[in-house]
Order: C-alpha cells, then sequence, then structure tokens
C-alpha cells in the first residue's frame, strides 16, 4: 500500500483552512507549485478527486471535506506519537501547549508557570490565549494539548477535568453596590435596587458574561447596559467612568483588578461563582501530564 506522506497532508489542511492556493503555501513555506503538486499527488495516491478546480478559484469536494477530516485526525495522532517518544519514558519532559481563556490567563498563568517551574521543571510550556470557541476548535484539530477555560461547556469529544471554583464578586459604584447588597437575601439576587442599564458586562464572545447572567440570575436585560467590553480591563473602566456596576470573578479581584479605577468590591452573598476546568482530547497519552498541571491549578484556586 502506498500511504500518503503526512507533510502533504499537511499542506492538504492549510488549503482548508486557506481556501487560497498563494496563502496556504506561504503558510507551510513552501512555492505554491510545490503545493498545488502535492495535492495532485495525493490525488492520485488515493485515486480521488479532493478539490474541483477552473483556473481561477477551487472548492473542497464532498470526499476531499472527508479527507480532510481524517487527515486532521492522523497528524493529531502521529504528532502525539512524536511527543511521547520525545519523552524518552519521562511523563513530565517534553513540552506542553496550553490554551487560556482571557478572563483567566492574566490572573493566573503568573502564578502557574511559577509553580510549574517548581515542580515540573522538565516540562517546557507554551501558552496561548484565546477565546472557549477558538480554543476548541484548536484543541480538536491539535494546535494545542490542553486547554484551561470556564465551565459549563459541551465537552463529550475531549476528556475534563474541573479545578474548583471561582466566586463571583459585585464591583462598581459604592452607591449602588451598597445599595445592592442591603436588598439580598442569602441565595437570592435582587436587582430592582438598581438604575435601568447600570451593569455593564463583557462582549459575547467572552463566555463570562454567559457565566455571570447564568450564576447570577441575570435574566432582566433591562438593567444590563449596552455598551459591551471587550477585555475585563476595559470593563471596569467603563463601570468606573459610568458610575455603574459589574460582576468580577474572584481570580481578577485577587489581583486587585478595579481597586486602582477605584470600585467598591464585595463579595456576593450567596453561593455564585463560575467553575474553573481543563480539557484535553482522549487519545493523548499525556494524561499523567496533565493531570499533574490540573493539580497545580487546582491548588491556585484555593
Amino acid at each position: 500500500m502506498n500511504l500518503p506522506n503526512l507533510k502533504h497532508l499537511q499542506y492538504l489542511l492549510a488549503l482548508h483552512k486557506q481556501q487560497h492556493f498563494h496563502r496556504a503555501a506561504q503558510a507551510c513555506f513552501v512555492s505554491q507549485s510545490t503545493l498545488s503538486s502535492a495535492i495532485l499527488k495525493l490525488e492520485e495516491q488515493l485515486d480521488c478527486q479532493l478539490i474541483e478546480r477552473n483556473h481561477k478559484t477551487f472548492i473542497f469536494t464532498s470526499q476531499g471535506e472527508t479527507i480532510v477530516k481524517l487527515a486532521r485526525q492522523l497528524l493529531v495522532s502521529a504528532s502525539e506519537m512524536v511527543d511521547f517518544a520525545t519523552q524518552q519514558g519521562k511523563a513530565n519532559a517534553g513540552s506542553v501547549r496550553i490554551g487560556c481563556i482571557p478572563t483567566i490567563a492574566p490572573f493566573l498563568l503568573t502564578d502557574f508557570v511559577n509553580a510549574c517551574q517548581q515542580k515540573l521543571p522538565e516540562l517546557e510550556l507554551y501558552l496561548k490565549e484565546d477565546t472557549t470557541d477558538n480554543l476548541i476548535a484548536q484543541l480538536a484539530q491539535g494546535e494545542i494539548d490542553t486547554v484551561i477555560l470556564a465551565l459549563p461547556i459541551a465537552t463529550d469529544a475531549f476528556n475534563s477535568r474541573v479545578l474548583g471554583k471561582d466566586n463571583f464578586y459585585i464591583a462598581g459604584d459604592k452607591q449602588l453596590v451598597d445599595r445592592f447588597n442591603k436588598d439580598q437575601d442569602e441565595g437570592d439576587l435582587n436587582y430592582h435596587q438598581l438604575p435601568q442599564q447600570s451593569i455593564f458586562l463583557l462582549s459575547q464572545e467572552h463566555c463570562l458574561s454567559e457565566h455571570t447572567v447564568s450564576a447570577c440570575s441575570l435574566s432582566d436585560q433591562s438593567y444590563i447596559n449596552p455598551f459591551s467590553a471587550t477585555s475585563l480591563s476595559t470593563l471596569v473602566q467603563m463601570t468606573s467612568y459610568h458610575k455603574g456596576v459589574t460582576f468580577l470573578p474572584k481570580m481578577a479581584v485577587n489581583k486587585d483588578l478595579g481597586i486602582r479605577e477605584g470600585l467598591s468590591i464585595s463579595k456576593l452573598s450567596g453561593d455564585f461563582y463560575r467553575e474553573i476546568g481543563m480539557l484535553w482530547r482522549p487519545t493523548s497519552m499525556r494524561k499523567q501530564t496533565f493531570n499533574e498541571l490540573a493539580d497545580i491549578v487546582e491548588q491556585l484556586l484555593k
């Protein structure tokens, strides 16, 4: 059996991602003719048309789309095999690519890296910050090895481990925070003491907004300001400027987010939180390493 070249499969995936021969060739650091020849060679080897071409455009055939999915799985497995061999029998040697969402990364990763250097000195960490949706896609495609994010999300395709709770705090104008706190029952948040559109949240691409709305039972949209921030630092700036309120996770409060902006910060009286978790592919051979990394995060969250 004449098996396809793994490098040619990488070219195919690059072409599928870029949807452009020149950009795909640039991403692979080869000439356009080299990439084009490799795709033709794959079609010959597989006896299958992968793309339909004319002189200016192309589309992937249904068979080509299926081959792309199978090629991605094959390349992930090949990469994991190489990583396993590189470890030379040491579970915590080699490198690990870790993704982390923006509402966790600035407040966790410095302490996390320092702890890893002490406890796992032979492990090389490569860190990437991105949104939940992007990180999940990159994890599935083998571009990263594990992800630290906020739960709940659909995790059926991955192994997952809950690492701890990250409680929510109310932060904002002191008068509004004091007024809000006076009218709270344990386990029940009442928003009628707040002005309309006085609550500021992150944009919907950040799962923190969804988790805040869900965890804090913030169902009445009339209290939410239509402005949505793209980062927690911008969120506290806008909350301070407009004398409103927002909700911050404990890990951000512990790093003094909002203090310099003059926000009044108070822990909510009930059990309002998001869960922090770690995901990895079930096919990965590095479960022991991921669990040791998870142990470190778990300790940092206490």
